[in-house]
């Protein structure tokens, strides 16, 4: 039976600063952040799906120093269903650098630590780049190579626009993927599958409806829609799975 205390213990701080409207938005402050929780009809990763109601809390960080936009934070997600019983913390810390007003680069790392499973834990380091290509649609892409466990690397070209429904509390959230994959057949066998991640992974579209109805408080109901190939195993004894998503996340600023 799986451990509920850390995020409804982080549900009910992110409700009471909700209710009490708190903000460390204090002079000298070097640092912004957020914290959230969140629920997920699936936990989907890279077109595979990791078991049913996935409830989810985490902690990012930012600040600016040197010219660069540095950033670091915590994720701790809970699954059980029939197929997958585990929690999982993830880690990881990042920086990047704007230039010319509109392209931005970044490199990172983020560790991967499964508990109460049989999945191995691992590490990756990553580097990104986009750019605003016209009227706020940014184009980009990001590489994901596994330097521990599942020794390979994951590509993901992406799209996005944001529109801006009323000013200031509503906007929607509009993004479009592909993933490919090489050497990282282990990422399937940890699963006990047969199949090879390696190659063209699928596309995915998703949207998100973020409402802020207090200054530092936002809500955002989100659906996202996944195609995988037909080759890549992305679910037991099944592949080339289309899965639709649905969740919702509680967000704090500070």
């Amino acid at each position: 039976m799986r451990n509920y205390t850390k995020l409804f213990g982080a549900l009910a701080a992110a409700s009471a600063l909700a209710a009490g409207n708190a903000s460390a938005d204090v002079e000298g402050n070097i640092f912004t952040g957020e914290v959230h929780v969140g629920y997920a009809s699936m936990y989907e990763f890279r077109f595979v799906d990791n078991g049913d109601n996935l409830v989810e809390t985490g902690l990012d960080l930012k600040a600016s120093y040197w010219g660069l936009n540095w950033s670091a934070g915590a994720w701790y997600g809970s699954v059980t269903d029939n197929k997958y019983d585990f929690n999982e913390l993830d880690l990881y810390a990042g920086a990047s650098y704007t230039f010319l007003e509109k392209f931005t680069v970044s490199a990172g790392y983020k560790y991967y630590n499964y508990q109460d499973s049989t999945f191995s834990n691992t590490q990756e380091i990553y580097l990104g780049a986009s750019v605003d290509v016209w009227q706020g649609i940014t184009v980009g892409a990001t590489f994901y190579w596994d330097v521990d466990a599942n020794s390979g690397y994951y590509i993901e070209p992406t799209v996005s626009k944001s529109f801006v429904l009323v000013d200031p509390c509503l906007s929607l959230n509009l993004t479009a993927g592909i993933g490919y994959a090489d050497g990282l057949a282990s990422q399937i066998s940890s699963h006990n599958f047969t199949g090879t991640a390696d190659g063209y992974q699928g596309y995915y579209l998703s949207a998100a409806l973020p409402y802020k109805f207090r200054e530092n408080v936002t809500l955002t109901p989100y659906v996202k829609y996944t195609d995988a190939d037909s080759k890549l195993e992305t679910g037991v004894n099944s592949r080339g799975q289309q899965f639709l998503i649905g969740g919702v996340t509680l967000a704090v600023s500070f």
